[in-house]
């Protein structure tokens, strides 16, 4: 045990919540972070991971916004698994000192960090006209590259919180949904 202040909780964030600069364009609703989720979670007082944006790694920064079968290809998920490897053998080291990994936040709708709501084109819409996010339908389900650290945290015994914050689109289809996010964290973490 450290003879300091430390927690030892750990919150495992995805990359744009700590950087909106890293989302697709129209997507953002801050200058820099999405602050109410980061002021809750220091008020928790649990340490931030930042995990990389797995898309700007694959992809780069020129992205469109897509649904998760876009991203759902076999390459695709070997890079992703390898990037949840790195950032799993990261979080062993912590581990070392007694942390313990609390919650895993994601964006919800992500392609690849969605933790229960991804996207997918809308069925009969037409692939020359289709748009997002007219053509998009929300539906159940974990984005790719945490369905990759999922597995990697469960080897590891690692069974945190998942929270889901959502974007600009879908809190327009769930306006509640935001609140619920930031419960979690100020009561379940």
């Amino acid at each position: 045990m450290l003879n300091d202040s430390r927690s030892n909780k750990i919150a495992v964030v995805c990359h744009c919540i700590l950087n909106v600069h890293s989302l697709e364009d129209g997507l953002a609703e801050y200058p820099g972070v999405e602050e109410e989720v980061v002021k809750a979670l220091i008020d928790k007082g649990v340490g931030i991971v930042q995990l990389r944006c797995p898309e700007i790694r694959l992809h780069g920064i020129e992205r469109l916004p897509m649904p998760k079968d876009t991203y759902d290809k076999p390459h695709i998920r070997e890079s992703y698994s390898a990037q949840a490897e790195e950032e799993a053998s990261q979080l062993r080291e912590f581990m070392k000192k007694g942390a313990e990994v609390v919650a895993v936040v994601g964006a919800e709708a992500s392609p690849s960090c969605g933790v229960s709501v991804v996207g997918r084109w809308r069925e009969g819409s037409h692939a020359a006209t289709r748009r997002f996010p007219d053509d998009f339908d929300f539906i159940d389900g974990r984005g790719v590259y945490m369905e990759e650290l999922e597995k990697r945290l469960e080897r590891m015994g690692i069974r945190p919180m998942w929270i889901g914050v959502p974007g600009k689109s879908l809190k327009k289809v769930y306006p509640d949904m935001f609140q619920e996010t930031l419960r979690k964290i100020r009561e379940e973490i």
